[in-house]
């Protein structure tokens, strides 16, 4: 029966490209066989033969006399005729099942490198580049030259296609499985070679909490993995048992512990457990909850399980459970009743899926199941850049709605107030770590300005009544900067950044305060006119910068940008006009402005403007 879950389409191009690989290898193998079906018989001989043909049934029976029982090679021809045809279907995962069942009771050429080109075809390069090997090693003195260079060639792009694996650290004895397989016991005799992708890499012993972990691994690359494990601090036993006392192997998360019957050490909560034995011997997979500091009985009934099932989910971190069972994580093979069967696969950040199949009996079925992602997930946050140094200029315009104090604080009424202006220019410098913070120093440059008109002041002549009248003032402020920022990137689509920022530091220089236009009367009512004065006063403020930006990437390392900031000033030296400085109060003498503070406690200013910005990666 067909199995109702979807297989990932292959590209044509892939396809093809396949194919005429594929031929390259058969077709060699393919006209042996017709030479060997074509010649004439000859009497078998002990030492050697004519060399068995790769993809016909015929070789069987052309083959020299083996050790092997001729009901074993009647089985094995059973199996390589039904494997033809699912091979020339491209049925590979049905195929490869018949091949295996051929070589498991009659061991030949023929069966070894048509299973090597299905695992190829499934894109398990690693077991595809183990099974020509294994051709090379176990038949060379059969196979023919061309074939043999055939299979050197499957064997050197098979090495472009996998991966080196090496696990270190791992507790003696524990078990290693790669996807669901089983790839041996700590210490590794060697490295593990593994298809190029994504794998789901697990180390358990008993007593100890297992080590589970995804990896990337590229093709002719090499991986390292420490798994390290931590013996378990709370522990419950497990007594597993088959009903009739057969010694089947007990399997508990996809990893064998021993014959039944079995009792060991696991962690507290829900374990799969399941019986494997000879041929299709074994027992559906069941869950049991493992307590703290108790020993769980359970006893399983071994049947026969006349199907097989492989799902190989993707992302390959995916939770897999059968009839509401959870078998693992990742990659499962294992055998089942014939019949209806639910499987569901879940993982973070996927939408889960639930599909019925159904498994005919004697058939192995190979399902590629891929997940869609749930858009609505935070799994799929966009991941965090990589730190690094930026550098940003930013200049604009400075406005100042008033200067305040005792000067533009009190242009009220016959008074002209004009909005402050000027500009800036400061060059940020920092760095920026992943997840967005950045920190690092600012240095700059402020001028601002205001111009009042008709503001009423006096002028105090000495040992008379002050004189009333008018002045027009323009108060400048110069100022270097110099602070530090912290800020924080927020992505606006694609490829929109939006930068928040917060600076704080000194701003030093100078306060000018210019006074022209002066009209005054003396004391029995003359009119005079002042001449024009400046001061120039020492200036010290604490400024706070909150600031938003918007970028514009044009390039991989420089960005655009337009903001706008708010410095606040705090008025730390709070300069004043000067009295010492004397004026001619007209018929009244010699006479002095009144002290007068220049400037508010607090300026508040607003500056946009646009900036330019660059990265290194």
């Amino acid at each position: 029966m067909p199995l109702l879950l979807p297989r990932r389409a292959q590209p044509e191009h892939h396809r093809s490209a396949r194919c005429r690989r594929l031929v390259v290898v058969t077709g060699l193998l393919l006209a042996v066989a017709n030479a060997a079906i074509a010649a004439p018989a000859e009497p078998p001989q002990p030492a050697a033969g004519p060399a068995p043909p790769a993809v016909e049934l015929a070789h069987l029976a052309a083959e020299p006399p083996q050790p092997a029982a001729p009901s074993a090679r009647e089985m094995a021809a059973e199996h390589y005729g039904k494997a033809r045809a699912f091979y020339e279907r491209r049925e590979w995962s049905r195929a490869l099942a018949e091949y295996l069942a051929a070589r498991q009771v009659y061991s030949s050429w023929a069966a070894t490198s048509g299973a090597a080109v299905c695992l190829k075809q499934l894109g398990r390069h690693d077991e595809a580049l183990e099974m020509f090997e294994e051709l090379l090693r176990e038949f060379s003195h059969r196979l023919p030259d061309a074939a043999k260079e055939a299979a050197q060639r499957q064997l050197d792009e098979l090495r472009q296609l996998v991966g080196i694996l090496e696990v270190d650290a791992a507790e003696p004895g524990a078990l290693i499985a790669v996807d669901g397989r089983h790839r041996g016991e700590a210490p590794l005799s060697g490295p593990l070679r593994l298809t190029s992708g994504s794998h789901w890499v697990r180390v358990f012993k008993e007593g100890f909490e297992p080590f589970e972990q995804r990896i990337e691994i590229a093709g002719d690359r090499l991986v390292r993995v420490r798994a390290r494990l931590r013996p378990l601090a709370r522990m419950g036993r497990l007594r597993v048992m088959e009903r009739e006392g057969r010694p089947l192997e007990v399997v508990v998360d996809g990893s064998v512990m021993a014959r039944a019957p079995w009792e060991g050490l696991l962690a507290p909560g829900v374990h799969t457990v399941a019986l494997r034995g000879e041929g299709r011997l074994g027992s559906p997979p069941v869950q049991v909850d493992v307590e703290v500091d108790r020993t769980v009985p359970l006893t399983l009934s071994a049947e026969e399980l006349a199907s097989a099932l492989r799902i190989e989910p993707v992302p390959v971190n995916a939770t897999v459970a059968v009839d509401g069972v959870t078998v693992g994580r990742g990659v499962w093979e294992g055998r089942l009743r014939a019949g209806a069967h639910r499987v569901e696969i879940a993982a973070p950040g996927f939408l889960p899926e639930s599909h019925r199949v159904l498994l005919g009996r004697d058939h192995t079925e190979v399902a590629r199941v891929t997940l869609e992602r749930d858009p609505r997930s935070p799994f799929w946050r966009k991941p965090a850049r990589p730190a690094r140094f930026v550098v940003e200029a930013v200049t604009g315009a400075v406005l100042v709605p008033s200067f305040g104090g005792e000067v533009a604080g009190t242009c009220i009424r016959g008074c002209e107030a004009a909005l402050g202006t000027g500009g800036s220019a400061v060059i940020h410098a920092g760095y920026e770590l992943g997840m967005g913070l950045g920190l690092g120093v600012s240095v700059g440059y402020l001028a601002v300005s205001q111009r009042l008109q008709g503001r009423a002041t006096e002028v105090i002549p000495m040992g008379l009544p002050p004189n009333r009248g008018t002045v027009d003032d323009r108060l400048a402020l110069r100022s270097a900067l110099l602070g530090g920022w912290i800020s924080f990137a927020l992505p606006l689509g694609e490829r929109v950044p939006l930068h928040f920022r917060l600076g704080a530091g000194a701003a030093a220089g100078a306060l000018l305060e210019e006074r022209t236009n002066g009209a005054f009367r003396t004391g029995d009512g003359a009119p005079y006119e002042l001449a024009p004065f400046v001061q120039k006063h020492p200036a010290f403020f604490f400024h706070v910068t909150p600031e938003v930006r918007i970028g514009l990437p044009i390039g991989r390392v420089v960005q655009l940008s337009a903001g706008i900031a708010f410095p606040v000033l705090v008025d730390l030296e709070r300069p004043t006009w000067d009295a010492a400085q004397a004026v001619l109060a007209g018929g009244d003498g010699r006479g002095t402005f009144p002290v007068e503070r220049l400037a508010g406690p607090v300026l508040l200013t607003v500056a946009p403007g646009i900036g330019a910005r660059y990265e290194f990666h």
